[in-house]
């Protein structure tokens, strides 16, 4: 049994550890639907596994090809978690309840929120949490009924709402500007508006609630394997749908498309965003810590806004709610 566990602590965990990091770093580069299973995690739980396993192994055996093991997934861990970057921004301006703050130099900027208040169903309070935070447009999943979706359209900008407010139950947008179109998806859980402010600037605004993520988590399954695979290609089909609908909506203007994409940060379904030359504002830049989901102890991104280069982004953070059991995402923006 002894010479077992010399085995194990000497070979078996450090080579595991190697192996397991060239197997994660391969399919979270290159995103196969046939690996979705895997990537759905967040990088740095595959990375916690893997410096546990060489540590764990260079604890009892002090050995150096353990530890340079340990330290590859450090290293990696730290440049490629989505996590990372905006945790080195943690110390730099961010939105604030109020109105949104100006730039340094006097510009004035735009707030939009993303909030999925899945609670807004049975608590009518949930799409009330946007209000201290006084922003210009807020694309809701989830949400709740068109009536209250008034109120707090009425409590931020005054009444009547009527211009202010479109969509209903499963996405909806408010905005400080007069709504002067608007077109829903194929499906239920996309709305697109085109949107005017006083100074007579246009935003075309995209609110998405993509279908739900597979859960099962039993990756030594082919099944479910292949459930995660397919779950990626529907979501896909129904971004690239709400895609081909907001390019027929937006002509020029600047345009964000935000919501829940039920997509961790990174996920091969963004590629279609960032081949229409989309960017990920949060990415760009977010302050504090990212992720979104579960609001009690977030561990995924799947909240997101991708503006077009009509937008400049200058501050975002992600907010914990009250209600929901989603985080809200807060960015302000420039509007060329």
């Amino acid at each position: 049994m002894r010479r077992l566990w010399y085995h194990i602590l000497h070979s078996v965990l450090p080579v595991g550890a190697l192996l397991l990091h060239v197997v994660i770093f391969v399919c979270y580069a290159r995103r196969w639907d046939k690996v979705a299973a895997l990537t759905v995690f967040p990088f740095w739980a595959w990375g916690l596994l893997g410096m546990g396993m060489a540590g764990f192994a260079w604890l009892f055996t002090r050995q150096r090809f353990a530890l340079g093991v340990t330290a590859l997934w450090i290293a990696t861990v730290l440049v490629f978690s989505d996590e990372t970057k905006p945790l080195l921004r943690s110390f730099q301006s961010r939105p604030e309840p109020g109105a949104a703050a100006p730039t340094p130099d006097g510009q004035k900027v735009r707030r939009v929120i993303t909030f999925n208040c899945k609670a807004g169903y049975f608590n009518p309070a949930a799409p009330h949490e946007v209000v201290p935070w006084q922003p210009d447009v807020v694309l809701f999943q989830e949400t709740a009924s068109p009536a209250v979706l008034q109120q707090v359209a009425e409590a931020l900008y005054g009444p009547p709402a009527k211009d202010h407010v479109v969509g209903s139950w499963e996405c909806g947008i408010i905005t400080r500007g007069r709504i002067l179109s608007s077109a829903l998806g194929n499906l239920p859980n996309t709305l697109s508006a085109v949107i005017q402010f006083d100074d007579g600037t246009q935003l075309t605004a995209a609110s998405v609630h993509l279908s739900g993520a597979e859960t099962d988590v039993r990756l030594y399954k082919r099944e479910a394997l292949y459930k995660h695979a397919i779950n990626r290609v529907a979501r896909r089909a129904e971004l690239q749908a709400m895609l081909t609908m907001q390019t027929l909506l937006n002509g020029q203007r600047p345009a964000i498309i935000g919501g829940d994409f039920n997509a961790p940060a990174g996920d091969a379904i963004f590629r279609l965003l960032s081949s229409a030359r989309f960017t990920d504002a949060m990415a760009a830049v977010g302050s504090g810590w990212p992720d979104t989901f579960p609001n009690w102890a977030p561990m995924l991104r799947i909240d997101h806004q991708w503006i077009n280069q009509g937008l400049t982004p200058v501050r975002g953070r992600v907010v914990k709610s009250v209600h929901s059991d989603h985080r809200m995402v807060i960015c302000d923006y420039l509007l060329k």
